[in-house]
Formats: C-alpha cells, structure tokens, sequence
C-alpha cells in the first residue's frame, strides 16, 4: 500500500500534467465502450440455475422461435356496447391498416389478426347487411347468432362480457413466430403506430395497443421525460452543499468531473467484462442501477477527503506540489483501506444464486476502484496545476500569511461550516460515552428485531406506475377480460410424441386440462397449443393440408385413425407451417410443448401449475416426462432465493469486512480491537435502515435488495475514515477527548459534506413516478444520513473508551511539540502506534 502511494504522490506533485492527460486516455477507450452499455429489463434474467429456470430457457429457445402478440383494447366506456357501429368500424380499420403494412410481419394463416368482431361481420355478410350500415339492432342480431356458432368461441374471450353487453373487445394481433426478440420487438412498435393512426381518427373510443415491447417503450419515454427534471434537481442541490463546504468553483467543478469520470470507466470496463467481451458478467440489469449511486457516495467521499486534506495543508502555507502529495500519503492509506475493505464486501455477492445480484458486486468492485485511482490522482494533480498559476499562487501566499498572522497573535484557525458542527459533537463521545452507546445499542436490537418482519417482493408490475398510460391499461386489461390474455404457462413433454399411445394420452390431457383451474377455455375446450391442436388447426385453414392429413390418418373432429401415420403427419405439418411446428415439436419429434392460456397472475401461479400437473398426468402415465413451468413461477424461484440470500449476504459481507479491518489494524498497528471499532458503523446502519424500512412498509424488491450492500459500502469508509485520522490525531494532541475533537471536526467535517451532497442528490428520487424508484431514493438518503451519525457519534465513543483504556495500559501515544502538530503522516509508516 505504501509503495502504491508513494508513486502516485510523486506522480501528482512532480509530473501531474502528465497524469492527467493519462486519466483523459484512459477515459476516452473506456468511455467508448461505455457507449455500447445496454440495460436487460427481462426479470426472468434474474432466476438462480436451477431446474424450473433451465425448463423455461428451453421453452425459449427450444420452442418460441421468437414472435409476440399485440393486444389492442377497443373501449366503448362505461354503459356503452363495443359491439356497435363504431366499435365494428374500429375493429375493421385496425385489422386492415394492420394487414396492409407490409413492415409488419404476420403469423401465417388466419391466426395473424383475431377480432372480436369478425364473427359478427360473417353473420352480417351472411345475411346481405353490409357492416358499416347496419343498424345497432342488426348488429346486435347478428352477434347473437354468431357466437351461438361454436366455431366463434375462442372470439368470446375477445370481449369484455357477453354480447349483448359486452364493453369492451380486442383485436389481437399474432407476429411471425419465426422473428427473433429484436425483430418482433420492431413489429411491436411498428403495430402501435399503425393503431396511433387509426385511434387519430376515433373519437368516441378510447383504443389502447399492449404488448411487452410496447410496454418497454412507454416506460423507457417516461423514463427519458422524468430523469432529466430528476437529475436537473439534484444537480442544483449537490452543486449548492458543495459549494456550501468548498466555497470554491474549481473544487465544485473538479467533484463533478471526477464522479462522471468514475461512472464512465466503470461502464466501459462494464462492458468489457460483459458477454460481448470477456464474458466474466452478463448484461447490466436493473439492479446495476444502484451502482452509480454507491460510486457518487464513494467518489464525493474520496474527493472531499482529498480536498479537505489538500486546503488543509495549503492552510499551514504548504506549496501546491507538497501539499498534493500530502494528500495522498495521509489520506490515501485510509482511501486504499476503504477502497480494499468495500471490494472484498461487495465481492462476496458472486456467492449469490441470483446472477445479476452476483455481477452487481463485480460491478460495484470495478466502480470502486476506478472511484479510488480517478480521485486519488485526478483531485490533488488538477489542484496543483490550477493553484501553480500565479493567481493560485497569490491565493497561496495569502493563505501563508494569514496562518502567519494568526500563530504571531497565538492563535489557531477556528474552523467553520459543517467542520465546526461535526466538531461540536464530540461532546457526546467526551461527556456521555457509554449513555450514547446504550443508546445506540438499545436502538439497533430494536431495529434488528423489526427487520425480521421485513418482505420481499419480485414483480414487474412494481416498476410500472399506476397513473401512467402503461398503468392504466394493465389495469384495464385485468379489469375488463381478467388479466393480460398473452399469459401461457407451459408444459414441456419429453418422450416420443409420434408414439400413438402418447397421442392418445395427449388428448385425454387436453380433455382434462378443461376443467383445470385458472386454465382459459373456450367452447368447452382449454386453450392449448400442442402438435395436436397443431395439426387441427392446419387441417382448418388449408383445405390441402387436410385432404393429405385424412390420407395419414387424421381427422380434425375424429382424432387419430387406427393405423394412423404420426410421423409423416407432423412432417406434413413442418413442411406447410415450419415455424409454427417449432414451436409445439421439439427436432426428431422427441419433445412437445404444450402452451396453455391461464389468468393465474403471479399470486396464483402455483396453483395453476398443481391443476395443470394433475391434468396431464395421462402423459406421465403413459411413459412420457412432463415438467410445468411459466414465466411467475420462476419470478416465485427468483423471490424465495431473494429472501434466502439476503440473510446470508449481508452475514458474509459484514463478517468479510471486519475479518479484513482486524487483521490489517493487528499487522500494521497490533491494535485488532480497531477492525471491530471500525465496523460499528457499518453494523449499526443494516440494523437501522432494515428496521426502518419495516417501520416504512418498504420490501425488497430488485432495488431496495441492495441497501444492505450500500449502507456497509458507505458505513466501512466512514468508519475507517474516523479511526484513520483520530490515530494520527492522537499521535499529535495530548489527551482522547482533544484527539476525538479534531478528528470530527476534519475527517466529519468532509464526511458531513459528503453525505450531505449525496443524500441530498439521491433523495430528489423519492419525487420519481415509479414506486420502487421513490423507495430506493429515500431509503438510499437514509441509508447516508445514517452512516454519518455513526460514525460521528458512536464510533468516536467507542474510540473514547478505546483510548481511555490504551492510556490506563500506559500507551499514551508521543507528546507533541509544535512541530509535529501539523506534520503530515511519514510515508511508510501507516498506521501510527
């Protein structure tokens, strides 16, 4: 550690042109390949390796084949009947302004657009009515007699209620399953703006267009619209405690830098290790959105220390280039040991079954490193370079010669601002130690004791605002037709399907899965896509097709023939509808899916997989191995491995943190009790803002997950901050208590600013419109408001006692003369004892 910054303090003080122009290379490749940063939304990409994880990999990439649906909402409004006139018409313009979009790339055959309203223009035209002028009471005839017809079933679950007072309908619109995610992503939004044309030129209806990807796209606008406003605000807030603690422009602008610097090398060295490069950590998600605000904690932190040190020095007339390598040497060991410390706890995330809870500690270790080199170095170089100029220069001699004026009149400077608060409570730590630390700990076993109750929560409703456009149509979509209509839970069949005993079994399955619970049904038949409902379907749509499939041994209403042909039959169907075989006969025929319609939610996800596995137990019976999986029930798996982990992630990251402390304080001072000292913190803040957080009515949820991580990443360099200056401090003063003083009136007054200027920037979230977003804002403030009361007053107590009890054993420490009370930590010497 002393080597490291002993290079770096001749760098800054002998050559910090140079160094900065190698930050600026440095930040110029890596914020090239910060630029190719993506974020995965896909909450699935969170699920642990397991079994149900692996199952619904393969309905992915085994099956899917890529494609979408789109769902379009026609909403007569409340009272209103959708099946009029208006609602006809609207229906029509959007199947056909679809269908004439030649961007957008269709599911084959008739299953590219279903309406509502397509029976009741087949009833009308039966009749010799032409749709756009008949009558509402023809129109309500002809609907009747229509969804009599059971080959209009499926057409009822398209609206809202019964025909004759049906609300609301769906035109649902069925992208080529042989498009990839990108591809049917494009379609999706290409589906929007064709149906934004067609709602332009309705106004009696309210039409709404809902797919993943359009959901995606709403979000992502909001986002783009609210974050400026956001940041906009924050900015003005941390510009102004800065400005408050520096009274400096330069040191303002120079903060900034640094953590924008910091951010950006730790994206670009994001992506290097991401699966495009290296392949050592996946995608960004939406977790990795807590790093930058640990990095702004961290980097605002490192700088304000360095700059602290930095004017300090200057305050005793030291030149620009000495009193840069000051900085480093006396504050750098205390950054490298909170550097080292905060990388080790966030490290121990890779233990964590969740992946991207597993790369954010990879992340957040990268982050905080490049925070430590790019402050470190870029802070004290571009204060020297800025201050040898001759106005710096004439700052500095009057600066020399106030200091000068003040020990001839036997004075000492009066510090000020946030250092002259922080300093006034060290009349805790001097007067009340050990009622401030009953305190304390009557406090934090309370906290800890609610903490226990704390839930977690895993949805991707959660990050999509109530009152928001997107909101307000998954609201209508559960209220008016019960739920998103695309929801499917999947059944992988593994066996040989062509086996006649197996079909067979297929079919009294389907005839079972009926009468399941949460299974959609229609006619009196679940909706089930499987190779039987496969060649059903084909047989309906392509009069060829079935002429060939009855000389196989097929027939639509009758089944499988004896002697039936089911190998050529599912050859037949590859070669007429290759990728919607794909997507029910896995290759050689040796696997199935079957992708079942249900209205389970997330809350009765297992409940619909017990009714589907009871079902296709004719499957099973038959030799054939089945496994149920969805989309929720592996949101469920991702939410018990979230409870599970987050127990034992915050165990390892505390005791790896303090493992660390104890055993660098005992090599380097043979002073272990500092380690657990330092950690009081760090230990304290978990409790607090956990329990707070009960208290809040705040679970963890894929961003609230990490504010354990966040309040040990932020408590560790608070508390190693502390106990790094109050040793020199006590090397310099006579007695504890005028140690522990100037050790809060310093090193908390730095730390005071920063966690003001952080808690400040990141609370301005709590004004953001998605809820898991205000909660991370607020509780990532407290989280900082915490630390800093910490270790501003339960550490320096606890040092109190520590010193008092080093003294009582005869470690007094040296009497300082005037010289060493303002001399600078020796390089080399680390800790002093």
């Amino acid at each position: 550690m002393s080597w490291l910054l002993e290079r770096m303090a001749r760098a800054v003080a002998r050559t910090p042109t140079l160094v900065l122009l190698a930050l600026l290379a440095v930040t110029v490749v890596l914020g090239g390949f910060a630029t190719q940063q993506t974020t995965d939304t896909d909450l699935t990409s969170f699920a642990p390796d397991s079994d149900l994880a692996r199952a619904f990999e393969r309905v992915e990439d085994e099956f899917s084949g890529g494609g979408a649906r789109v769902q379009v909402i026609i909403d007569a409004g409340e009272g209103e009947q959708v099946l009029s006139p208006a609602g006809l018409a609207a229906a029509d313009a959007i199947a056909g302004a679809v269908r004439a979009e030649e961007s957008i790339d269709l599911a084959a055959g008739g299953r590219g657009v279903a309406s509502f309203g397509s029976p009741v223009f087949g009833a009308l035209e039966a009749q010799g009515l032409d749709p756009a002028d008949a009558s509402p009471d023809e129109i309500a005839a002809a609907a009747e007699l229509a969804y009599e017809d059971p080959r209009a079933a499926q057409a009822l679950d398209l609206l809202s209620g019964e025909p004759g007072g049906a609300r609301a309908g769906l035109v649902v619109i069925e992208l080529d399953p042989s498009l990839d995610d990108a591809e049917a992503a494009e379609d999706q939004l290409a589906v929007a703006e064709v149906i934004a044309t067609v709602v332009a030129d309705t106004s009696e209806l309210e039409i709404d267009a809902f797919s993943q990807a359009i959901l995606a796209d709403q979000l992502q606008g909001q986002s783009q619209e609210e974050m400026p406003r956001l940041l906009g605000v924050s900015l003005l807030l941390i510009v102004g405690i800065l400005a408050f603690q520096y009274r400096s422009v330069s040191d303002v602008v120079l903060g900034f830098l640094g953590l924008i610097v910091t951010i950006m090398w730790m994206f670009g060295l994001g992506v290097l290790l991401g699966p495009d490069f290296l392949g050592v950590v996946g995608p960004f998600t939406q977790i990795s959105t807590a790093v930058p605000v640990l990095l702004v904690g961290l980097g605002i932190d490192y700088a304000i220390h360095l700059t602290s040190r930095y004017r300090e020095e200057q305050n005793h007339g030291v030149e620009p280039d000495r009193a840069s390598a000051v900085a480093v040497r006396a504050v750098g060991g205390a950054l490298v040991l909170a550097t080292i410390t905060t990388v080790v706890g966030f490290l121990t995330n890779v233990v964590s079954p969740l992946p991207p809870m597993a790369d954010f500690g990879i992340f957040t270790a990268v982050g905080v490193v490049s925070a430590f080199l790019v402050m470190a170095l870029l802070i004290p170089a571009a204060r020297h370079v800025l201050d040898a100029r001759p106005r710096g220069q004439a700052k500095v001699q009057r600066r020399r010669e106030r200091v000068m004026a003040n020990e001839a009149a036997g004075r000492t400077a009066q510090a000020s601002g946030l250092s002259a608060v922080m300093g006034r409570t060290a009349a805790f730590a001097e007067h009340i130690p050990r009622i401030t630390l009953a305190v304390a700990a009557v406090v934090t076993v309370a906290a800890g004791a609610a903490a226990t109750q704390i839930e977690t929560s895993f949805s991707q409703d959660d990050f999509i605002p109530e009152d928001s456009e997107p909101g307000m149509v998954l609201d209508k979509v559960d209220r008016l037709f019960g739920g998103d209509l695309t929801e499917q839970t999947y059944v992988i069949v593994d066996g040989d399907i062509t086996d006649p005993q197996a079909l067979d079994a297929l079919e009294q399955a389907e005839a079972e899965l009926a009468d399941a619970e949460y299974v959609r049904s229609s006619g009196g038949a679940a909706e089930v896509t499987s190779p039987l409902s496969l060649l059903r379907q084909l047989a309906d749509q392509d009069p060829a097709f079935a002429a060939a499939a009855a000389d196989l041994g097929f027939d639509p209403a009758g089944g499988l023939a004896d002697g039936a042909d089911p190998d050529a039959l599912f050859e037949l169907a590859r070669e007429s509808a290759p990728a919607f075989s794909a997507q029910v006969i896995g290759d050689d025929s040796a696997s199935a899916l079957l992708s079942i319609a249900t209205n389970a939610g997330q809350d009765d996800a297992q409940a619909a997989a017990d009714a589907i596995d009871s079902a296709v137990a004719p499957l099973r019976d038959a030799g054939l191995e089945t496994v149920v999986v969805s989309q929720f029930l592996v949101f469920d798996e991702v939410l018990d491995a979230m409870t599970d982990s987050q127990t034992q992630g915050i165990a390892i990251t505390l005791v790896a943190a303090l493992a660390l402390l104890i055993a660098y304080y005992w090599v380097v001072a043979r002073k272990p009790l500092l380690g657990a000292i330092t950690m009081v913190p760090s230990v304290a803040v978990v409790g607090w803002i956990l329990g707070t957080m009960v208290l809040l009515d705040i679970s963890f949820n894929v961003l609230t997950a990490m504010v354990a991580s966040i309040g040990i990443g932020i408590g560790v360099p608070y508390g190693i901050h502390v106990t790094h200056r109050f040793l020199e401090d006590r090397r310099r003063h006579d007695t504890v208590d005028e140690a522990v003083r100037q050790t809060l009136t310093h090193t908390g007054g730095a730390m005071a600013g920063s966690a003001a200027t952080t808690a400040a920037g990141f609370g301005v979230l709590v004004f953001a419109s998605l809820e898991p977003l205000r909660q991370f804002g607020l509780i990532v403030a407290l989280t900082i408001v915490y630390s800093l009361v910490a270790a501003v007053l339960i550490q320096p107590a606890c040092l109190k006692l520590w010193g008092e009890w080093r003294t009582r054993k005869g470690d007094v420490g040296e009497m300082p003369d005037e010289k060493q009370r303002h001399a600078p930590t020796a390089v080399g010497s680390g800790v002093p004892s």
